[in-house]
């Protein structure tokens, strides 16, 4: 998946999160908004600018990306 992904456009990769992913946790991070998703066990981030709300960004999560949303995560 890891190539595939990459190949896409970003909008593309955006397209592909929002529908078959799942939204784990929305988080400011230096004015933009991050969303995290899972997506077939993996993590993935969208990236919004935080004046024109488009798609800056989107890529798989490290571990050290992940602390950003540590706060914010609930666990049921």
């Amino acid at each position: 998946m890891n190539e595939d992904f990459h190949c896409l456009d970003l909008r593309e990769r955006a397209s592909l999160i929002l529908k078959q992913g799942q939204h784990l946790v929305t988080t400011n991070f230096y004015g933009a908004s991050v969303k995290l998703y899972n997506l077939k066990s993996r993590f993935v981030e969208i990236y919004h600018h935080p004046v024109t709300r488009k798609v800056m960004r989107v890529s798989f999560a490290t571990p050290n990306d992940l602390n950003k949303h540590i706060e914010k995560i609930r666990i049921r």
